[in-house]
């Protein structure tokens, strides 16, 4: 994932063909030679500046020209002009580009990593094993700490005004006892829906799971907490 950051904003690399180039600048195995991100992108903002749709999309990822040939790229540019021209000039205003990387788990979980100085860095603690940080963190973490049975870290995303009253034995004994079997199938079914988008409001947050049944989140203190599953 590559990130473009101004100011407080940050304007990600997503759908938008303004911003789709930028996903080729950790280098592109065709069009012009480049040397670093930054001239990647300025090449590119040069040439959709100058109406040079041809070199522009030389600098579109592959798998971006595999979806859109240079045609539905052209036509993209005309007919959302004010949209480009805005997002070019938001981009040359002195944008910094960093680049992104991600170290994607079996069961989903992701570890980020940064360049500093040159280098690829870690961007978290990779022995925090059940982070709190997002509402998708804290549901995959909270699966994760009762699939391995640690009632200990399952408290931890349990809502303030519930975990006063709850103990670690308790949970044992209601996620371990008779509905164990009902309980894993709900766990099963968030597990399903994990890589679809929560729903997010400020301090709440619900991940649909069909037939009216939901997994809502609360944020507490800076750490999402698993509200519900029903």
């Amino acid at each position: 994932m590559l990130t473009v950051r101004r100011g407080g904003l940050r304007w990600r690399a997503l759908a938008a063909f303004a911003f789709a180039a930028l996903a080729c600048a950790a280098g592109c195995a065709r069009g012009p030679s480049v040397r670093s991100p930054d001239e990647t992108l300025r090449r590119y903002l040069d040439a959709v500046r100058g109406g040079r749709v041809d070199e522009a999309y030389t600098l579109m990822s592959e798998s971006y020209r595999r979806d859109h040939d240079r045609a539905a790229f052209e036509r993209a540019l005309r007919e959302h002009r004010p949209d480009v021209e805005r997002a070019v000039a938001l981009l040359s205003r002195g944008a910094a580009v960093e680049l992104r990387a991600e170290a994607r788990a079996g069961d989903g979980e992701t570890l980020p990593l940064v360049v500093e100085g040159g280098q690829w860095r870690v961007a978290a603690d990779p022995l925090d094993f059940y982070p709190q940080g997002t509402p998708a963190e804290a549901l995959r973490s909270f699966i994760r700490a009762v699939e391995r049975r640690r009632w200990d870290v399952v408290l931890r995303f349990v809502p303030a005004q519930d975990r006063r009253a709850v103990t670690i034995e308790q949970l044992r004994s209601r996620w371990e006892g008779d509905k164990r079997a009902e309980i894993a199938e709900e766990i099963a079914e968030v597990r399903a829906h994990l890589g679809e988008p929560l729903e997010v409001s400020s301090d709440a947050a619900r991940l649909p799971l069909g037939e009216r049944r939901e997994a809502r989140l609360v944020r507490e203190e800076g750490a999402w907490r698993v509200e519900a599953l029903r």
